[in-house]
């Protein structure tokens, strides 16, 4: 069996105790080298660079000269936030394939990686557990005031009676409008089944078949708008997908309709939801990311009676970065069989 060299970038997020399942591998032909990414000591270091990837690319993040030492002899790369760029697809000629540990791919040039005509692995679905659960609870933080309540009890105050008093409904009275229905949406579809939600979906890169087939609608994205008393997004941000809820999105939902993200920030024009909000043109919203973290101390956000605040939450699990490397094994259990299959025709 012909030896397979993966150099494998630990940080303050997947730690080297983490990583160290990768060494399963060897039972494949792997050889596992570990490196840490000494710039992302902490999970605080790593939120930072995904958004510091997130807002302004993969060309204002370092490459790390550790990586760059270790790599030109290894055929895998495996990291989590860790840069894959130019300079470092060109330090590793014997490359066969990257892994990245995580959904998104920001730190990841593509087009080198497709030029060059190597695979890229990720694990889009991580996190998606974790996710979807927050998605759920904070449509019912929104709905039902937990959020303030416990905020005014805090204070001393017994509050019975919120902005939201008339619609405060039932999620067995509600629909709930997903846009985006990947690992994500769909995990939160499948939940809210249990509170007996009826569920409306728009996503324009996944199949009508794909999406029916667990038993929700397919709609528009103007139908689902108008329709729904709860709006969620879960579509991964594109050049396609920036800013999809804008002024004319937030005006085709209901007065009573709470908006919900738990995504990314880039997918919405926040200037036109504080707007909304200010103006209780929609009942309400919680939201999970933004657009500069953290939430400067002057955002017009809270200022807002009618939103739920949480400063990045949804991902967070004692789980996911254990998920993370557990999928990045198996698929990579997969990738070595296939190239040890290739190797003895």
């Amino acid at each position: 069996m012909k030896e397979i060299r993966i150099l494998c970038v630990y940080d303050g997020y997947i730690t080297e105790e983490v990583m160290s399942k990768m060494k399963e591998l060897e039972e494949f032909g792997a050889r596992i080298t570990m490196v840490s990414d000494d710039e992302m000591k902490d999970v605080g270091d790593v939120t930072n660079r995904m958004l510091l990837l997130e807002q302004k690319g993969l060309e204002a993040a370092p490459t790390y000269k550790t990586l760059l030492e270790n790599c030109p002899d290894k055929e895998i790369l495996v990291v989590h936030c860790t840069s894959i760029n130019k300079e470092v697809l060109e330090a590793c000629p014997k490359l066969k394939a990257a892994v990245v540990l995580r959904g998104g791919i920001e730190n990841v040039d593509i087009n080198e990686l497709t030029k060059r005509k190597i695979p890229l692995i990720n694990t889009s679905w991580r996190s998606a557990d974790a996710v979807s659960d927050a998605a759920v609870g904070m449509m019912i933080a929104e709905n039902k005031n937990i959020a303030r309540s416990h905020h005014y009890m805090k204070e001393g105050r017994w509050v019975k009676s919120y902005v939201n008093q008339k619609y405060i409904h039932n999620m067995n009275k509600c629909t709930v409008g997903l846009i985006g229905y990947g690992a994500i949406g769909s995990r939160v579809a499948k939940k809210l089944k249990g509170f007996d939600s009826d569920i409306l979906v728009y996503d324009p890169f996944v199949s009508r078949e794909m999406i029916e087939k667990d038993g929700v609608k397919v709609v528009d994205l103007d139908q689902l708008l108008e329709a729904s008393d709860f709006v969620s997004m879960h579509l991964r941000l594109s050049d396609q997908t920036k800013k999809i809820m804008g002024k004319r999105e937030f005006a085709k939902m209901k007065k009573t309709a709470y908006f919900i993200n738990t995504a990314r920030a880039g997918l919405v024009d926040t200037s036109a939801l504080v707007e909304v909000l200010k103006d209780r043109e929609i009942g309400g919203a919680a939201i999970d990311v933004f657009d500069q973290e953290p939430l400067p101390t002057d955002h017009p956000y809270l200022e807002l009676e009618n939103i739920t605040l949480t400063s990045h939450l949804a991902g967070t699990a004692s789980d996911t970065p254990v998920v993370s490397v557990e999928i990045g094994v198996e698929k990579l259990k997969d990738f070595l069989t296939g190239m040890t299959e290739e190797n003895d025709r």
